[in-house]
């Protein structure tokens, strides 16, 4: 359905996702098809899709409290380290960072905890903010 609003309606796409392994594997399944569905994933992808999701930053650009962090498990740093070598994360300088920086900190976060700040920040600051600065991962 996504692959079809964007190349039918041309309607751009971003992902809000968590700042976790598995929203950067989500992400990149979107941006350019699952590996296990190899045969289908050309007619998936979306390639010109950005991540406008959750950063390791945002903890501190958010002012966002302490409770809402999520230490990593041994699946999580796994998992990880597993994205980073994947080929198409491999060569995004940007995302290395991001990666890294997500281990550094040793703690994930959810699109949830934006709600600690109100019920629709998401809405009304931090997407339009994003969109506004082009402040996105791809």
């Amino acid at each position: 359905m996504l692959h079809r609003l964007h190349n039918e309606l041309k309607l751009p796409v971003y992902c809000v996702l968590d700042n976790d392994p598995w929203g950067y594997y989500i992400y990149s399944v979107i941006k350019q098809g699952s590996i296990n569905l190899a045969f289908e994933s050309q007619r998936m992808a979306i390639p010109d899709v950005r991540y406008l999701g959750l950063r390791s930053v945002d903890l501190e650009r958010c002012k966002l409290s302490d409770d809402v962090k999520i230490t990593l498990n041994d699946n999580d740093r796994k998992r990880a380290k597993q994205i980073a070598a994947y080929p198409w994360f491999a060569k995004k300088r940007e995302w290395q960072r991001e990666i890294q920086k997500m281990l550094q900190n040793d703690f994930k976060l959810e699109v949830e905890s934006l709600m600690s700040k109100d019920i629709s920040y998401v809405t009304e600051e931090y997407v339009p903010a994003r969109l506004a600065d082009q402040d996105w991962l791809d």
